[in-house]
């Protein structure tokens, strides 16, 4: 019975993210992503085989990328309670009730 109710509780949670990133982060029109440039050692080692296999030499090793997110008003990011909220009023539905106050990922959220 556990092991059916954690595999539901993982897709939910799935659902929720794109990419590693909170849906509320990625769809928000607060927020924007930088690019920024990471090395893999694992990636640059299959790399440097795959060049000295073809004889390319002009290659940045385990060089990829990843979004970064950062608030564009340089306030806080969104929860997915305002995130949902701005879903709604795009739809023109009402607001939704606000929730009991309680600690949500280390801070106060009302």
């Amino acid at each position: 019975m556990w092991d059916y109710r954690l595999i539901k509780a993982h897709y939910i949670l799935e659902d929720w993210y794109r990419d590693g990133v909170p849906l509320w982060w990625d769809e928000s029109e607060r927020v924007t992503f930088d690019a920024k440039a990471r090395v893999s050692k694992s990636r640059a080692a299959i790399e440097r085989a795959q060049e000295a296999d073809s004889k390319k030499k002009n290659k940045t090793h385990g060089r990829y990328f990843i979004a970064e997110p950062r608030v564009m008003d340089g306030g806080e990011m969104p929860t997915r309670d305002e995130w949902l909220d701005e879903q709604n009023q795009k739809k023109g539905l009402a607001p939704r009730p606000p929730r009991e106050r309680q600690i949500l990922q280390g801070r106060n959220t009302p």
